[in-house]
Protein backbone atom coordinates (compact mmCIF):
# COMPACT_ATOMS: atom_id res chain seq x y z
CA UNK A 1 0.00 0.00 0.00
CA UNK A 2 1.40 3.37 -1.00
CA UNK A 3 1.35 6.26 1.42
CA UNK A 4 3.41 9.02 3.00
CA UNK A 5 6.80 8.15 4.39
CA UNK A 6 6.72 7.90 8.21
CA UNK A 7 7.81 11.04 10.01
CA UNK A 8 11.44 10.92 11.03
CA UNK A 9 12.52 11.63 14.58
CA UNK A 10 15.01 14.46 14.00
CA UNK A 11 16.71 17.14 16.04
CA UNK A 12 14.35 19.71 14.52
CA UNK A 13 11.43 18.38 16.57
CA UNK A 14 13.11 16.55 19.47
CA UNK A 15 16.45 16.04 21.15
CA UNK A 16 18.88 13.78 19.35
CA UNK A 17 20.10 10.47 20.75
CA UNK A 18 23.49 9.25 21.95
CA UNK A 19 24.05 5.49 22.26
CA UNK A 20 26.15 4.23 25.17
CA UNK A 21 27.79 0.98 26.10
CA UNK A 22 25.33 -0.58 28.57
CA UNK A 23 26.17 0.16 32.19
CA UNK A 24 24.48 -0.81 35.46
CA UNK A 25 23.58 2.08 37.75
CA UNK A 26 21.06 0.44 40.12
CA UNK A 27 21.03 -3.00 41.72
CA UNK A 28 19.19 -3.21 45.03
CA UNK A 29 20.72 -6.65 45.66
CA UNK A 30 24.11 -4.96 46.04
CA UNK A 31 23.11 -1.51 47.29
CA UNK A 32 24.15 0.04 43.97
CA UNK A 33 22.37 3.32 43.27
CA UNK A 34 19.92 2.79 46.13
CA UNK A 35 19.77 1.43 49.66
CA UNK A 36 20.89 -2.15 50.08
CA UNK A 37 18.03 -4.64 50.12
CA UNK A 38 14.71 -5.01 48.37
CA UNK A 39 12.66 -1.96 47.48
CA UNK A 40 9.69 -1.78 49.83
CA UNK A 41 6.18 -2.05 48.44
CA UNK A 42 4.43 1.23 47.63
CA UNK A 43 7.73 3.12 47.92
CA UNK A 44 9.76 5.36 45.60
CA UNK A 45 13.49 5.96 45.36
CA UNK A 46 15.50 8.51 43.32
CA UNK A 47 18.14 7.58 40.73
CA UNK A 48 20.89 9.97 39.71
CA UNK A 49 21.16 9.96 35.89
CA UNK A 50 23.15 13.07 34.96
CA UNK A 51 26.88 12.48 35.29
CA UNK A 52 26.55 8.69 35.55
CA UNK A 53 27.62 5.87 33.19
CA UNK A 54 28.64 8.18 30.35
CA UNK A 55 25.59 10.46 30.61
CA UNK A 56 26.58 14.17 30.64
CA UNK A 57 26.18 16.10 33.87
CA UNK A 58 23.87 18.65 32.24
CA UNK A 59 21.54 19.09 29.24
CA UNK A 60 20.02 15.60 29.33
CA UNK A 61 16.31 15.55 28.53
CA UNK A 62 15.60 11.80 28.70
CA UNK A 63 17.40 8.52 29.24
CA UNK A 64 17.08 5.08 27.64
CA UNK A 65 17.15 2.26 30.17
CA UNK A 66 16.65 -1.44 30.58
CA UNK A 67 14.82 -2.08 33.85
CA UNK A 68 14.60 -5.48 35.53
CA UNK A 69 12.57 -6.75 38.48
CA UNK A 70 13.71 -9.88 40.27
CA UNK A 71 12.78 -11.74 43.47
CA UNK A 72 9.43 -9.95 43.87
CA UNK A 73 7.45 -11.30 46.81
CA UNK A 74 4.12 -10.62 45.13
CA UNK A 75 2.59 -9.29 41.92
CA UNK A 76 2.97 -5.63 41.05
CA UNK A 77 4.50 -3.08 38.71
CA UNK A 78 7.24 -0.49 38.47
CA UNK A 79 6.70 3.11 37.36
CA UNK A 80 9.57 5.36 36.28
CA UNK A 81 9.07 9.13 36.07
CA UNK A 82 11.02 12.41 36.25
CA UNK A 83 12.00 13.81 39.63
CA UNK A 84 9.90 16.73 40.79
CA UNK A 85 6.69 15.16 39.52
CA UNK A 86 3.99 12.94 40.96
CA UNK A 87 4.03 9.29 39.97
CA UNK A 88 1.64 8.75 37.01
CA UNK A 89 -0.97 6.02 37.01
CA UNK A 90 0.99 4.02 34.45
CA UNK A 91 3.48 1.16 34.54
CA UNK A 92 6.76 0.32 32.84
CA UNK A 93 7.34 -3.21 34.11
CA UNK A 94 4.65 -5.63 35.34
CA UNK A 95 5.47 -8.76 37.31
CA UNK A 96 4.07 -11.68 39.25
CA UNK A 97 5.39 -13.09 42.49
CA UNK A 98 8.79 -14.73 42.06
CA UNK A 99 9.17 -13.59 38.45
CA UNK A 100 12.27 -12.02 36.88
CA UNK A 101 11.28 -9.75 34.01
CA UNK A 102 12.82 -6.82 32.12
CA UNK A 103 11.59 -4.04 29.88
CA UNK A 104 13.11 -1.27 27.78
CA UNK A 105 12.15 2.16 29.15
CA UNK A 106 12.64 5.76 27.98
CA UNK A 107 11.96 8.28 30.73
CA UNK A 108 12.38 12.09 30.92
CA UNK A 109 15.03 13.34 33.35
CA UNK A 110 14.13 15.96 35.96
CA UNK A 111 15.81 19.35 36.19
CA UNK A 112 18.04 18.00 38.99
CA UNK A 113 19.33 15.21 36.74
CA UNK A 114 17.31 12.48 38.45
CA UNK A 115 14.44 10.10 37.82
CA UNK A 116 12.26 8.24 40.31
CA UNK A 117 11.45 4.54 40.47
CA UNK A 118 8.27 3.45 42.25
CA UNK A 119 7.46 -0.11 43.32
CA UNK A 120 3.69 -0.30 42.90
CA UNK A 121 3.44 -3.71 44.54
CA UNK A 122 2.34 -4.05 48.14
CA UNK A 123 5.43 -6.18 48.81
CA UNK A 124 9.20 -5.78 48.32
CA UNK A 125 11.12 -6.56 45.13
CA UNK A 126 14.66 -6.17 43.82
CA UNK A 127 15.19 -3.57 41.07
CA UNK A 128 18.00 -3.39 38.49
CA UNK A 129 18.54 -0.47 36.09
CA UNK A 130 20.97 -0.39 33.15
CA UNK A 131 21.64 2.74 31.05
CA UNK A 132 21.91 2.27 27.26
CA UNK A 133 21.67 5.85 25.94
CA UNK A 134 20.39 9.37 26.45
CA UNK A 135 18.66 12.24 24.64
CA UNK A 136 19.89 15.81 24.64
CA UNK A 137 19.98 18.91 22.39
CA UNK A 138 23.69 18.23 21.83
CA UNK A 139 23.14 14.62 20.73
CA UNK A 140 23.56 14.21 16.99
CA UNK A 141 21.81 10.95 16.07
CA UNK A 142 18.26 10.89 14.72
CA UNK A 143 15.92 7.91 14.62
CA UNK A 144 15.04 6.41 11.24
CA UNK A 145 12.29 3.75 11.19
CA UNK A 146 12.74 0.91 8.73
CA UNK A 147 10.65 -1.97 7.45
CA UNK A 148 10.80 -4.71 10.11
CA UNK A 149 13.58 -7.10 9.10
CA UNK A 150 14.78 -10.38 10.60
CA UNK A 151 18.54 -10.14 11.06
CA UNK A 152 19.37 -13.33 12.89
CA UNK A 153 17.75 -16.64 13.83
CA UNK A 154 19.97 -19.23 15.45
CA UNK A 155 17.33 -21.90 14.80
CA UNK A 156 18.58 -21.93 11.21
CA UNK A 157 22.02 -23.07 12.39
CA UNK A 158 22.43 -24.08 16.02
CA UNK A 159 21.66 -22.64 19.49
CA UNK A 160 24.10 -20.23 21.08
CA UNK A 161 26.12 -22.22 23.64
CA UNK A 162 25.98 -21.31 27.31
CA UNK A 163 28.20 -18.37 28.33
CA UNK A 164 28.95 -17.74 24.65
CA UNK A 165 27.92 -15.12 22.09
CA UNK A 166 26.98 -14.43 18.51
CA UNK A 167 28.14 -11.29 16.71
CA UNK A 168 26.38 -9.15 14.12
CA UNK A 169 28.34 -6.65 11.97
CA UNK A 170 25.36 -4.31 11.69
CA UNK A 171 27.28 -1.04 11.60
CA UNK A 172 30.43 -2.22 9.85
CA UNK A 173 31.39 0.35 7.21
CA UNK A 174 28.59 2.66 8.39
CA UNK A 175 30.20 5.17 10.77
CA UNK A 176 27.12 7.39 10.55
CA UNK A 177 25.01 4.68 12.26
CA UNK A 178 25.33 4.79 16.06
CA UNK A 179 22.65 2.37 17.21
CA UNK A 180 19.84 0.01 16.27
CA UNK A 181 16.36 -0.56 17.62
CA UNK A 182 15.89 -4.31 17.79
CA UNK A 183 13.49 -6.88 19.15
CA UNK A 184 15.47 -9.71 20.69
CA UNK A 185 13.81 -13.03 21.51
CA UNK A 186 15.12 -16.13 23.24
CA UNK A 187 13.40 -19.47 22.70
CA UNK A 188 14.06 -23.18 23.20
CA UNK A 189 15.74 -22.20 26.44
CA UNK A 190 17.38 -25.18 28.16
CA UNK A 191 18.11 -23.42 31.45
CA UNK A 192 17.60 -20.13 33.28
CA UNK A 193 19.61 -17.14 32.13
CA UNK A 194 19.72 -13.63 30.73
CA UNK A 195 20.66 -11.94 27.48
CA UNK A 196 23.22 -9.15 27.24
CA UNK A 197 23.45 -7.08 24.06
CA UNK A 198 26.59 -4.94 23.79
CA UNK A 199 29.06 -3.52 21.26
CA UNK A 200 32.06 -5.69 20.42
CA UNK A 201 35.66 -4.60 20.98
CA UNK A 202 36.71 -6.35 17.74
CA UNK A 203 36.28 -5.13 14.18
CA UNK A 204 34.53 -7.17 11.51
CA UNK A 205 37.89 -7.41 9.72
CA UNK A 206 39.35 -9.14 12.77
CA UNK A 207 36.57 -11.74 12.69
CA UNK A 208 37.10 -12.31 8.98
CA UNK A 209 40.82 -12.69 9.53
CA UNK A 210 40.44 -14.86 12.62
CA UNK A 211 42.41 -12.46 14.81
CA UNK A 212 39.58 -11.45 17.14
CA UNK A 213 40.00 -11.51 20.92
CA UNK A 214 37.11 -12.82 22.98
CA UNK A 215 35.33 -9.76 24.40
CA UNK A 216 34.15 -9.44 27.99
CA UNK A 217 30.39 -8.93 28.38
CA UNK A 218 29.30 -5.99 30.55
CA UNK A 219 27.41 -6.42 33.80
CA UNK A 220 24.03 -5.66 32.26
CA UNK A 221 21.01 -7.51 30.91
CA UNK A 222 18.32 -6.96 28.29
CA UNK A 223 15.97 -9.81 29.08
CA UNK A 224 15.74 -12.69 31.53
CA UNK A 225 14.27 -16.16 31.13
CA UNK A 226 13.56 -19.41 32.90
CA UNK A 227 13.97 -22.86 31.42
CA UNK A 228 11.48 -23.55 28.63
CA UNK A 229 10.31 -19.93 28.30
CA UNK A 230 10.17 -17.82 25.14
CA UNK A 231 10.84 -14.17 26.04
CA UNK A 232 11.15 -11.03 23.82
CA UNK A 233 12.20 -7.48 24.63
CA UNK A 234 12.96 -4.24 22.83
CA UNK A 235 16.68 -3.44 22.70
CA UNK A 236 18.38 -0.14 21.84
CA UNK A 237 21.83 -1.42 20.87
CA UNK A 238 24.90 0.75 20.47
CA UNK A 239 27.21 -0.05 17.57
CA UNK A 240 30.20 1.05 19.66
CA UNK A 241 33.51 1.94 18.01
CA UNK A 242 33.55 -0.85 15.44
CA UNK A 243 29.95 -1.44 14.33
CA UNK A 244 29.77 -5.02 15.64
CA UNK A 245 27.07 -5.97 18.15
CA UNK A 246 27.29 -9.03 20.42
CA UNK A 247 24.42 -11.18 21.70
CA UNK A 248 25.55 -12.91 24.89
CA UNK A 249 23.84 -16.02 26.24
CA UNK A 250 24.45 -15.59 29.97
CA UNK A 251 22.94 -18.99 30.75
CA UNK A 252 24.97 -22.13 31.38
CA UNK A 253 22.83 -23.95 28.82
CA UNK A 254 22.32 -23.41 25.05
CA UNK A 255 19.47 -21.23 23.84
CA UNK A 256 18.13 -19.98 20.52
CA UNK A 257 18.10 -16.27 19.73
CA UNK A 258 16.05 -14.33 17.19
CA UNK A 259 16.74 -10.67 16.34
CA UNK A 260 14.49 -8.33 14.33
CA UNK A 261 15.34 -4.72 13.39
CA UNK A 262 12.77 -1.90 13.48
CA UNK A 263 14.93 1.20 13.13
CA UNK A 264 18.31 2.79 13.55
CA UNK A 265 19.97 5.92 14.88
CA UNK A 266 22.19 7.81 12.45
CA UNK A 267 23.98 11.15 12.13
Amino acid sequence: MNGPRPARFTRTNASGYTSLDPARIVDSREGLGTSWGQVAGQSTFPVQIAGKAGVPSWGVTAVALNVTVTNPRNAGHLTLFPSGQQAPSTSNVNFTGGQTIANSVIVPVGSDGRINVRNGSWDPADVIVDVVGYYSPDSKAAYLPVKPTRLYDSREWSPVPGQDYSYLPLGDGKPWVTGYVLNATVTNTQGDGHLTVAPDTNTWAQYIGGTQIRPTPPNSSNLNWTKGATVPNLVQASTGKHGVIDLWNRSWQPTDMVVDMFGLYEY
